[in-house]
């Protein structure tokens, strides 16, 4: 018989969450492994963050070559009516600071914990109509294209501009779901962006801005426009 390699209680501890493992640390004293549990979760979550996000990048690049740009757009109103419509739905009933507190816990998510390769950092500043959230790598796509995952062995960008690529040629796949996500879809569920934003206008360098106004009406109207949608059209 081959030798065992973990007894039953190191099986069951590999089983248990790593934050409930810290927090029982926490209560036993125990500061050092503490903090050893935390920095382990960082990258736990990094490597799934990661996988997860270039495994969608993947996927969308395959309906692309397959469909061509049409098909990306098809593909992304088909996964986000089922997906992110109800969410759209209650942010839309819910309260505006608290859903600015969620965004920012959103965004800290997806920064993995300020660890693996170009780690995802923003920072938010407010004025007296909105909270702007400046990502500087955004955590997922534009990560993806600072760590060099499109190309010819890679992901793909739009062979054309859309709307949904902000009127841009060759835009990253993976980014153009936050046209649908945060603008076009919303104005036609809610009447409004959920949160209009701006991509980077170079991604090696620029930021990415997403807006969080604290009254829907003082969304401008350039987020409307791009999409050729007005407020009107998006009501009811």
């Amino acid at each position: 018989m081959a030798e065992r390699w973990f007894t039953d209680d190191e099986l069951r501890e590999m089983a248990r969450p790593t934050m409930e493992r810290a927090i029982e640390a926490i209560e036993d004293g125990d500061l050092e492994r503490a903090k050893s549990l935390c920095e382990a979760m960082k990258w736990e979550s990094q490597f799934m963050h990661d996988l997860l996000v270039d495994g969608v990048a993947g996927l969308i690049s395959f309906v692309k070559e397959r469909l061509g740009d049409i098909g990306v757009e098809q593909a992304w109103e088909y996964s986000l009516e089922r997906s992110w419509r109800k969410p759209v739905e209650t942010i839309s009933r819910s309260d505006r600071r608290a859903i600015a507190e969620a965004l920012a816990a959103t965004w800290r998510a997806h920064s993995t914990s300020g660890v693996g390769p170009n780690p995802g950092a923003f920072e938010i500043a407010e004025d007296s109509e909105k909270l702007t959230f400046t990502m500087n790598p955004c955590g997922s796509g534009q990560r993806l294209w600072r760590n060099r995952r499109y190309g010819p062995d890679g992901w793909g960008v739009t062979d054309e501009a859309h709307s949904w690529s902000y009127g841009r040629e060759g835009f990253p796949l993976y980014c153009t779901h936050c046209a649908f996500m945060n603008e076009t879809l919303p104005i036609r569920w809610i009447g409004h962006p959920v949160y209009p934003s701006d991509p980077p206008d170079d991604f090696d360098r620029d930021p990415c801005t997403w807006y969080w106004y604290k009254d829907p009406a003082a969304i401008p109207e350039r987020h409307f426009k791009r999409h050729g949608l007005t407020r009107a059209e998006g009501d009811g």
